[in-house]
């Protein structure tokens, strides 16, 4: 399975048009659950303007050593095939609200 997620991310972030936004999370981890609720609000501001992924840190570990994933939540901006931006936050609540998230990701777009 891990391999099929890696392979299907590589062709995602190769073949389309918008920018790629990868979450790297854990269904166990409380950050990466509280960030669900803020994700949920900034992904309908800005779902025309990308296309998200997820993935289970914990199921595709060589996914998340290939991008060097260490802390959960992580979230990937790729766009024209290569990484863009890394939101890597030690503290979740930097996040918070989801207006921090979108105006994070619009500096990356």
């Amino acid at each position: 399975m891990a391999l099929e997620q890696q392979i299907k991310l590589k062709d995602l972030i190769s073949n389309s048009a918008s920018p790629v936004l990868a979450v790297f999370s854990a269904p166990g981890c409380g950050p990466s659950r509280l960030l669900d609720t803020v994700l949920a609000e900034a992904i309908a501001y800005l779902k025309q303007k990308l296309q998200i992924v997820r993935i289970d840190s914990e199921q595709n570990s060589a996914l998340s050593d290939r991008y060097q994933v260490h802390a959960l939540p992580t979230l990937l901006v790729f766009k024209n095939g290569q990484l863009a931006g890394r939101i890597e936050e030690e503290r979740i609540e930097n996040l918070l609200p989801a207006a921090h998230l979108v105006q994070r990701l619009q500096a990356i777009l």
